[in-house]
């Protein structure tokens, strides 16, 4: 066994529902599940009924994913040959860094962020160079520039990012653009965002696009994501990536989502509009500080109270959020954005959360 590998400390997962139920005693269905960013109103009906009149199960998917492909670069507006398919973004992420970097290079990450970049390179046995946010989230250009070194394979960022929500200006994108190196731009919340660099991809040949169904078409559980690429970067990774790595169920359901795009659309709309009302309202509470979001979810400090005490009191009452160990957010908690009908339901268990703990 590799030792660095028993050492590794692993990727922090969330709680699944029944666990949550189960410690808090609670039934599972008054339960708010708002720690993974998941679509709180699921898939499109036509998903539904995509899968159950689906016939194919017992045949191998396609491993060249021509049909899944192609409607992705129809929605995207790229190439098919520019398109490659993953079992969600987070395969993506470790096929990239298998293709692209080398021994004894790195990669240049910006905490805080989606710690699959990390915990993919680790694994992977690549060295991790990190250049810190400033206070506000943003990426620190200078910062990146001067860390850049000729061992420095591949910049990795996420716009919006996550945990943290604030999107990547294009004056910044341009300027990591400009280094040299090659930019991996993970847009997991673009939809939520309104905007996307996929087309930069045209003129830009150091820069490559991560998007996913996961969180806009509310697939989470079925696991699709895809990737924009140079062609022949996207000519490698469909080489090495598994044959079958995006199963016959994920690929119906994504064709019937790309068919429902007014449904999903405008589900997207909804969720906008109750970020924003949840902000304002988390605004008014004084033991909390809510960040601006261009995502489906609101990072918010704790304050008066040690961050993890917060999430458990909320897990008592039946409300799941996600709590990060990292020094820069110890004292927070991301909270994903409800249905409108849930949300007075959750301002009323962070109140009494909160005077659970003493600081109301």
């Amino acid at each position: 066994m590799r030792p660095e590998l028993a050492a590794l400390p692993g990727y922090e997962p969330v709680q699944p529902l029944a666990e949550l139920a189960r410690a808090s005693g609670l039934d599972e269905a008054t339960l708010l599940k708002l720690d993974a960013n998941e679509n709180p109103f699921g898939p499109s009906p036509k998903v539904v009924e995509a899968l159950a009149a689906f016939d194919g199960y017992s045949v191998y998917p396609d491993p060249l994913q021509v049909d899944l492909r192609r409607a992705v670069a129809d929605y995207v507006g790229a190439p098919m040959e520019r398109v490659v398919a993953g079992s969600g973004s987070d395969e993506l992420i470790d096929l990239c860094l298998r293709c692209l970097v080398r021994p004894g290079q790195s990669i240049l990450d910006c905490p805080p962020t989606f710690g699959m970049y990390r915990f993919s390179a680790e694994v992977a046995g690549i060295a991790v160079v990190e250049v810190e946010r400033g206070d506000d989230f943003g990426i620190d250009i200078d910062g990146v520039r001067a860390a850049v070194t000729p061992e420095t394979a591949l910049i990795i960022v996420a716009s919006p990012n996550n945990p943290t929500g604030n999107g990547l200006p294009d004056s910044n994108l341009q300027a990591l653009l400009a280094i040299g190196v090659p930019v991996l731009l993970d847009e997991a919340y673009a939809e939520f965002r309104g905007r996307s660099a996929v087309s930069w991809t045209e003129r830009q040949p150091g820069l490559m696009v991560l998007r996913t169904f996961s969180k806009w078409a509310g697939l989470a559980g079925l696991r699709v994501g895809f990737g924009v690429f140079p062609e022949h970067v996207a000519e490698v990774l469909l080489k090495i990536k598994q044959p079958y790595n995006v199963n016959v169920a994920a690929e119906a359901a994504v064709l019937a989502s790309l068919a429902d795009r007014s449904t999903l659309d405008q589900r997207v709309r909804v969720i906008v509009q109750e970020r924003d009302r949840l902000l304002e309202r988390l605004r008014d509470l004084p033991w909390l500080r809510p960040y601006p979001s261009e995502a489906n979810f609101i990072l918010c400090e704790v304050r008066g109270v040690d961050g993890l005490a917060f999430r458990e009191a909320l897990g008592r009452r039946g409300v799941s959020v996600r709590y990060f160990s990292t020094p820069r957010l110890r004292n927070c908690v991301r909270i994903s954005v409800p249905r409108p009908d849930q949300t007075v339901a959750l301002l009323e268990r962070l109140e009494q959360a909160a005077a659970d703990l003493g600081i109301v």
